[in-house]
């Protein structure tokens, strides 16, 4: 179970912010009131990658998406625009949008759930648009959102990489492009990513 801190809703707020432009510079213009007295000390730095599950699973963000560090754990992560995140640069023109990730050993089941048993199980709405790809399935469900600025409808993945099981959504304001078809090309590219890597070591 992921505990929830301060940073994390305070990402949730700004994302939501965010939603309201979902233009290609809206968050240099939002964050340009939010840079730190310079003697305050500064937030983690936003991540491009980072190894999971001891090392054997190396997750990669989509183009201008990063790792919140202070949610990284073994086994889960939660993303965001990097400018949503604090970083200088990076973000603009990615959809506004919070993704999360999270890893589970496959074991003996060779094959991970299908889009119906994973929403089944998971008390969402049945699947919708579910696309199959090698290692997996994408499909837009709908379920309680991780923050009320956030559309209900959403993104799901369910896919192997290596000897683990990913499982992740990404979210977004409603009517944006993080939840229009754009959503599963973005879950698409990070599992695309996450998979090569891992593989090359």
């Amino acid at each position: 179970m992921t505990t929830w801190t301060s940073k994390h809703l305070v990402t949730l707020g700004f994302v939501g912010a965010l939603g309201a432009c979902d233009v290609a510079d809206s968050g240099s213009t939002l964050l340009a009131g939010l840079t730190p007295p310079a003697d305050t000390a500064l937030p983690a730095v936003p991540l491009k990658q980072a190894l999971m599950m001891r090392g054997k699973v190396t997750l990669v963000p989509p183009d201008g998406y990063c790792i919140d560090p202070e949610s990284l754990n073994q086994s889960f992560a939660l993303l965001a625009r990097c400018d949503a995140l604090g970083a200088s640069t990076g973000g603009s023109g990615a959809p506004v949008g919070l993704m999360t990730v999270s890893l589970t050993r496959t074991g003996n089941q060779k094959q991970p759930p299908t889009a119906e048993e994973f929403t089944a199980a998971a008390g969402l709405a049945a699947p919708e648009s579910a696309k199959k790809h090698a290692s997996g399935v994408i499909f837009r469900t709908s379920g309680t959102p991780p923050a009320d600025d956030l559309s209900s409808t959403h993104w799901r993945a369910v896919s192997t990489v290596g000897e683990f099981t990913m499982g992740a959504a990404l979210f977004g304001p409603d009517g944006r492009r993080a939840v229009s078809a754009e959503g599963a090309e973005v879950l698409q590219e990070m599992i695309q990513r996450t998979t090569d890597k891992t593989k090359a070591g």
